[in-house]
């Protein structure tokens, strides 16, 4: 077992995967917002999953995408704040509880 294994772990490797697919996810939902007034706009996972409904409205699937930016942006905030408190208690094991 090395240093870094020891001091980082598991939980900065799934932290740092977690905010790095959130992450994608905000920018793939961005994009949807963008493209929401154009003509014949689907948005992407909806293409991917043939699940639109003609029938749906912009201002419908508009709200959709606002609420999924929120949930990601949700998600990214926690896991910042899960890699902060890791960060200080390493910090605190470092300095031998001085600081």
């Amino acid at each position: 077992m090395d240093f870094e294994s020891v001091i980082y772990g598991q939980t900065f490797d799934s932290l740092e995967g977690a905010i790095r697919s959130t992450s994608a996810r905000q920018k793939q939902i961005a994009q949807n917002i963008a493209n929401i007034e154009s003509d014949n706009f689907r948005p992407f996972n909806d293409v991917l999953k043939n699940a639109l409904s003609k029938r749906e409205s912009k201002e419908v699937m508009l709200d959709r995408e606002m609420t999924n930016l929120a949930e990601s942006n949700l998600k990214i905030t926690s896991y910042a704040q899960l890699l902060s408190s890791k960060l200080k208690i390493l910090r605190k094991v470092v300095t031998l509880g001085k600081g």
